[in-house]
């Protein structure tokens, strides 16, 4: 049975700005991509522009509180988040992308999903930047 589902993307934190050591911060834009069964939702933020992100660690912390997803799913949940910081004088780099598959009973999708909360390779724990998000029925 189907079950109304809402994702929503807590924070992103930068490991690696991907700049020159000068360069105090990186220019960031982010996509995710929500699909439950045969419905997705991609989102771009921020809508316009950039975000300017440190990666020292009292400034690298970006939080969103921001709904990517909220829709009736059945059977599977995929969430997928892109970055790239961006360059003006050489092509774009892009942060590791992060993938997580959900199979089975939806309910059982609820729950916070953070960098630590799992025992082995976390995947909300890539290599150069870290995110969190919450799967909640409504």
């Amino acid at each position: 049975m189907a079950e109304r589902l809402k994702v929503t993307l807590k924070w992103i934190q930068i490991l690696d700005k991907l700049e020159p050591f000068f360069k105090e911060r990186g220019e960031f834009r982010f996509t995710s991509r929500v699909t439950g069964d045969n419905r997705t939702q991609e989102t771009r933020f921020p809508t316009e522009g950039h975000y300017e992100i440190s990666d020292h660690p009292a400034w690298n912390r970006l939080n969103l509180d921001r709904v990517i997803f909220e829709g009736d799913v059945a059977a599977r949940l995929t969430v997928e988040l892109n970055g790239e910081e961006l360059d003006f004088l050489s092509s774009n780099d892009q942060l590791h992308p992060y993938r997580r598959e959900f199979e089975g009973d939806p309910a059982t999708f609820a729950g916070s999903y953070v960098p630590g909360d799992e025992s082995t390779a976390d995947p909300e724990n890539m290599k150069n930047w870290r995110v969190a998000y919450v799967i909640e029925r409504t």
